[in-house]
């Protein structure tokens, strides 16, 4: 009696042994040194001319609330401010209208322009940049921050 037993319960064993086997198979696809597994990448994203991938992180802010907080990607063998903003201002999902003058500074970003007291501020790496954004170059995860406020 006790041998029927245990032939009974050899076939449920193999199959789970089987089941294991191949659940750890497809676990370890891809897995390979060097290959990477990483999700695609669903942020603000520009594409332009090149291949070369760079990401910056970008806080836009106001006196009162945080308007944008993303790293955005620039793919393009010139990343330039312009084209990081370009990116946010064309994202109807996650960005906002951003617009410039034809001195290359920010102007208006989602509804809120300079005036007299108050207009926007460009920092990279926490230093104010004056010039204009198509020609000012970026870095691989440089900070930019575009502050609106009265100083």
């Amino acid at each position: 009696m006790f041998q029927s037993k245990v032939n009974s319960t050899k076939p449920v064993y193999s199959i789970l042994v089987v089941v294991m086997v191949i659940a750890l198979a497809l676990t370890a696809c891809g897995s390979k040194k060097g290959d990477g597994i990483s999700p695609e990448y669903h942020g603000v994203k520009y594409t332009g001319q090149g291949d070369m991938e760079t990401k910056v992180n970008v806080v836009i802010y106001n006196e009162d609330d945080i308007l944008f907080l993303q790293t955005v990607k620039i793919i393009d063998d010139n990343p330039t401010v312009w084209k990081a903003l370009q990116a946010i201002s064309d994202n109807a999902e996650q960005g906002m209208l951003i617009e410039k003058n034809q001195k290359g500074q920010i102007i208006k970003v989602d509804d809120i322009k300079n005036d007299k007291e108050k207009h926007w501020k460009l920092f990279i790496n926490n230093t104010i940049e004056e010039g204009d954004i198509e020609k000012v170059g970026l870095d691989e995860n440089q900070p930019l921050t575009l502050r609106y406020s009265n100083d």
